[in-house]
């Protein structure tokens, strides 16, 4: 079974995004006060794996959690699941919908970092029921 181990909110703009301790999941919406929340519903939050920044730190580049800019870290990589699996992390379900594109933004990090983290920096999800989501909570798939 899967965790929750990290949450970020993106309350202004830049990178990294804030680590906070809960998010409250909003059906058709998003991460409650997100910056991208309400945008469109497929791409509503960023589910990011561990293994995205285990690939940075093999590569030598030192992140911050949230600096991929996503709002849930896995200790799993979401890439694995693909497009279209259902995620339950608490009482909240989550569809993932398509990768994120790594755009030049990362590249104020590092600039191997678009390169480095093709198809490897997370997906995007459709909340499609809400709730509140902790660090720590188990994740199954549905």
């Amino acid at each position: 079974m899967a965790r929750v181990f990290s949450l970020h909110l993106g309350r202004g703009p830049g990178l990294p995004k804030t680590r906070v301790e809960s998010l409250e999941l909003v059906a058709e919406h998003g991460a409650l006060g997100d910056r991208h929340a309400g945008k469109d519903a497929a791409r509503a939050v960023l589910v990011t794996g561990l293994p995205a920044y285990q690939s940075a730190r093999e590569s030598g580049i030192e992140l911050a959690y949230g600096a991929l800019g996503e709002n849930l870290i896995l200790d799993i990589d979401p890439h694995q699941l693909g497009p279209g699996q259902r995620l339950r992390v608490a009482g909240a379900l989550l569809g993932l919908s398509t990768s994120c594109t790594v755009c030049e933004t990362l590249a104020v990090f590092d600039p191997r970092l678009p390169r480095l983290l093709y198809n490897k920096r997370g997906m995007y999800a459709r909340v499609i029921k809400g709730g509140v989501v902790h660090i720590g909570d188990a994740v199954a798939l549905e």
